[in-house]
């Protein structure tokens, strides 16, 4: 399959503790030249998504400044803090700037703006950004049928160390609607 406007790449990334996820990303060429010309890139979001696009971006190009902003006080806080700490530290070791605690106001933003303030008043200057937040898990569909009992306070499936769904003998799950840390 090829589309000359997209650029494709298969990429098998092992990471917390030894758990490995495979992640087919598709880049717009569009936004690949953006960031080839930028000489700063803040990313808003600092979940799966936003921690995947920094460590791209500081290892094809490790001259970029790279900041992310993130509301939450760790990175993937969907998974332990042990993994957190080490993506943090990946991630700092190659220079990225992490803001925790911090919020920018998407509704104010344009694709032509390069001075951007967060909701602590810290002042970040990127060529280019991009939009990282994640949505909520999609499962509010499961909230009527037999498996109703079997979601947690985050909407997240419940499962067993062999991802079967709590309390249910042969329904398994997998992948991010899973309570699995």
């Amino acid at each position: 399959f090829h589309d000359s406007n997209l650029k494709f790449y298969l990429k098998f990334v092992i990471l917390l503790e030894s758990t490995i996820f495979m992640s087919l990303s598709y880049v717009p060429m569009a936004a690949y030249e953006k960031i080839k010309a930028s000489n700063s890139v803040l990313i808003v979001g600092g979940g799966p998504t936003g921690v995947e696009l920094a460590g791209e971006i500081a290892v094809d190009f490790p001259e970029k400044q790279i900041t992310i902003v993130h509301k939450g006080s760790r990175l993937l806080e969907f998974v332990g803090p042990k993994a957190s700490e080490k993506a943090l530290a990946w991630l700092t070791s190659r220079k990225v700037q992490v803001l925790f605690n911090q919020e920018i106001s998407l509704e104010q933003l344009d694709d032509t703006q390069t001075e951007f303030v967060t909701s602590e008043g810290v002042k970040v200057r990127a060529d280019c950004w991009f939009n990282c937040i994640g949505k909520g898990v999609g499962s509010s569909w499961l909230t009527e049928g037999i498996l109703h009992g079997c979601l947690n306070e985050r909407g997240q499936l419940m499962v067993d160390e062999h991802f079967r769904v709590k309390g249910k003998e042969n329904i398994f799950a997998i992948g991010d609607i899973t309570d699995i840390r």
